[in-house]
């Protein structure tokens, strides 16, 4: 298992292409709203297995305060109960750290806060609709 910062167009094509299987085909998130405005402010990651099939994805942007928001954490079907999320999510919380930033805040699918719970992560909202799914958001320290 690599993990990866999406530098260049090959491997932000990889992350996009993940993307769009998890949350457009399998969540039904409508495409137009999966790839917002962040795109281009954000850090993307791609985690590829040991066979070098790209398996992962998640990207982060930075807020203010030392804040950074996690977003579009997915692992492909076919790969998950492997901990790549785990994975995916450890090497964004490192990578910023490292780059200065002090939190972590996301929006969680109501159904993954326990995933998030044991990366450290608290609920810090009520349940809120993001594009037809309930979500909540959390926070923890880098």
């Amino acid at each position: 298992m690599e993990i990866k910062v999406a530098d260049t167009k090959a491997l932000y094509d990889q992350c996009l292409d993940i993307r769009m299987k998890v949350f457009v085909d399998e969540q039904n998130v409508p495409a137009d709203v999966e790839v917002d405005e962040f795109e281009d402010v954000c850090t993307h990651f791609v985690l590829f297995d040991d066979s070098g099939e790209a398996a992962g994805t998640v990207r982060y942007r930075p807020l203010d305060g030392g804040l950074v928001k996690v977003e579009r954490m997915a692992v492909l079907k076919d790969h998950r109960g492997k901990k790549y999320g785990y994975d995916l999510m450890e090497g964004v919380h490192q990578h910023a750290r490292s780059a200065g930033h002090l939190k972590a805040k996301l929006g969680a699918q109501v159904h993954a806060i326990p995933f998030y719970e044991k990366l450290g992560y608290a609920v810090a909202s009520d349940e809120f609709d993001d594009a037809g799914i309930p979500h909540k958001y959390m926070t923890r320290e880098l």
